[in-house]
């Protein structure tokens, strides 16, 4: 009797381990912050098919065909040097980063082939621009291990992320959101914006993994806003 008294309080206690195991593997899945707030100032005004790559250099008026040709707008605001280095103190991250474009098999983002570094989309703008500057990494590798953004979903609204320049400046941002989407329902109109607030998105695989054609069905995306003052945005106000 004493015997199965132990067994039934042991074989309670490994469900009850079980069961806050996959609470806090879910919680670090569960959206964070106003995700919809951060979609809606991002998302552009007239929205257009989204196709990666360089975008246009200039704008001509309605009905022209030279070059030379061009309608004169507001100033280009000043141009950020481009991002070298990604800091996350909460994830004990330090990571190089490198510009990467896209890759003509897939259509989309390319990404580093290792564990360690950080990929940041040349053809959108630098952290700190008007729009959504993306930087992705792998959760992990079957041959490396985890990856640098292994614990990206456990970040929550109001962590702090840095960002270094290769003109020796740093840039500091704060979380506003965090979101798991499947892959087909990405918003890539938000993620790959070119207009808006300043926004740090941070992409990686998430969500359950399919062995039969090796990729995980999600993506966990981070929305980071600058701290500064003198960067402030809608976002930064929510």
């Amino acid at each position: 009797m004493q015997r199965r008294l132990i067994g039934t309080v042991v074989l309670l206690a490994s469900i009850a381990l079980i069961a806050v195991a996959g609470f806090s593997l879910l919680r670090g899945e569960a959206d964070s912050g106003d995700v919809a707030a951060v979609e809606t100032a991002l998302r552009p005004k007239n929205p257009a098919p989204i196709e990666l790559g360089p975008p246009p250099t200039t704008t001509l008026p309605p009905g022209s065909d030279d070059p030379d040709d061009v309608s004169e707008g507001e100033p280009e605001p000043p141009v950020i040097a481009d991002p070298v280095g990604l800091r996350i103190d909460k994830l004990g991250v330090d990571a190089p980063v490198d510009a990467y474009g896209v890759d003509q098999r897939t259509g989309e983002m390319a990404v580093p082939d290792n564990v360690t570094d950080v990929g940041w989309y040349k053809f959108g703008p630098s952290p700190g621009e008007a729009g959504s500057a993306v930087m992705a990494a792998h959760v992990d590798l079957a041959s490396s291990g985890p990856g640098v953004f292994f614990d990206l979903r456990t970040l929550e609204e109001g962590d702090s992320v840095v960002v270094s320049f290769e003109d020796g400046s740093e840039s500091s941002f704060r979380v506003v959101a965090r979101v798991n989407y499947e892959k087909d329902e990405l918003p890539l109109d938000v993620i790959f914006s070119r207009e808006g607030p300043p926004v740090l998105t941070l992409i990686t695989c998430g969500g359950g993994f399919n062995r039969n054609i090796a990729r995980y069905d999600s993506n966990v995306v981070v929305y980071a806003v600058p701290t500064s003052v003198d960067n402030l945005s809608p976002v930064d106000r929510l």
